[in-house]
């Protein structure tokens, strides 16, 4: 007891009003951060929100170790009001930043599907807003923490404000293009969340699950993994959008290579079926769109006829390939062909004349990423 007196208690009324109510801020953020991380983030955004909520408890650590050495250390050297101060600046900051988004993004955003559930995404309004909320309140922050460490004197005879801008302009090759190109696919309204687009240069087919400030988040359809892309390299290369447009709707298509000497109509009875099956086998196809049918190109070995139909979703874009392909197998025996690569075969007779000869069907698949 005379330990509590002595040594605990005059060092807890020493302790400024300052400290006592970050700490109390803190306390009241440790309880509530995991509904704090959570009411921002969207349907499946799981990784995100854990993300927020370590960033909570890193602040929620630093102000309780602050609050510790402030009891401990008692003495006028240790600038414990100063980090206070300069903790609840940030974790302030911190938290109307994600209070702007959440209400920019719930006045100006609008609801899209992305992988089976309905989100809010961006528009070019409310990314432009955020962007201007994210400048105000920075400035505001440094601002307060420039006068809580009395540094007003120090920005005119030292140049503080030059030194900053001097590391922007260092640092500025690393974010600022990215940091632009964002805004400008935002603001062009061309790629979106939830689009399924594809990018020859990196082999890439995915669905768009976030446009962020310097990248974008892309799901692979083939593999199930995720991948950040620049947002300035989707400016520079060439991006397939697979999306309902104003032409009209999305179309596919799978090639096969069927052998000469197959009759014209027991192809397009063929390719018929095989569009009849698929669209019934899964989802995807739209089943009431007519096929499209055509003989592309009459090769050295075998022509190539093309089975184009219509995609309900884009992202189905495999699953509705790889039916196809599963209903051609089936079918080939029914309408007596053979699924099979063709080749010819050049036959010299005793007088010196060549013959060719080729087998019966090749199936091919359209470019494909699988």
């Amino acid at each position: 007891m005379d330990f509590w007196n002595v040594h605990i208690l005059p060092r807890l009324s020493a302790v400024e009003v300052i400290e006592w109510f970050t700490f109390a801020v803190n306390i009241l953020v440790y309880l509530f951060s995991k509904n704090i991380a959570s009411r921002y983030g969207a349907i499946q955004e799981e990784a995100r929100m854990n993300s927020r909520l370590r960033i909570l408890h890193g602040f929620n650590l630093i102000v309780f170790i602050t609050f510790i050495l402030s009891v401990a250390i008692h003495s006028t050297r240790f600038p414990a009001e100063q980090i206070s101060q300069t903790c609840l600046t940030l974790l302030c900051a911190y938290l109307v930043t994600n209070l702007a988004e959440v209400l920019l993004l719930k006045r100006y955003g609008k609801a899209t599907p992305v992988m089976g559930f309905t989100r809010r995404v961006e528009t070019a309004t409310s990314r432009t807003l955020e962007l201007l909320a994210h400048f105000i309140i920075l400035v505001g922050a440094v601002v307060v923490l420039v006068n809580v460490w009395g540094l007003t004197s120090s920005l005119q005879t030292t140049g503080v404000l030059g030194f900053l801008a001097l590391l922007v302009f260092i640092t500025k090759d690393y974010w600022m293009r990215d940091f632009l190109s964002g805004i400008l696919l935002i603001s062009s309204e061309r790629i979106e969340r939830g689009d399924v687009i594809a990018i020859p240069a990196e082999d890439v087919l995915g669905i768009v699950l976030d446009i962020r400030a310097r990248q974008t988040h892309v799901r692979d359809l083939v593999h199930g993994h995720d991948m950040m892309l620049p947002n300035a390299f989707l400016l520079t290369h060439r991006v397939d959008l697979y999306k309902q447009n104003t032409g009209g709707p999305f179309k596919d298509y799978v090639d096969f290579k069927i052998a000469y000497g197959t009759p014209v109509t027991t192809v397009h009875d063929f390719l018929q079926a095989v569009h009849q099956q698929a669209a019934t086998a899964g989802e995807g196809m739209d089943a009431n769109q007519d096929t499209h049918i055509a003989l592309k190109e009459n090769g050295d070995h075998a022509a190539r006829w093309r089975l184009g139909y219509v995609l309900n979703t884009p992202e189905k874009l495999l699953a509705v390939r790889d039916a196809v392909n599963l209903a051609a197998y089936e079918l080939q025996e029914k309408f007596g062909l053979d699924i099979s690569t063709p080749t010819t075969h050049r036959v010299e007779s005793r007088s010196g004349n060549l013959a060719s000869t080729s087998s019966s069907v090749e199936r091919t698949k359209s470019p494909d990423k699988s």
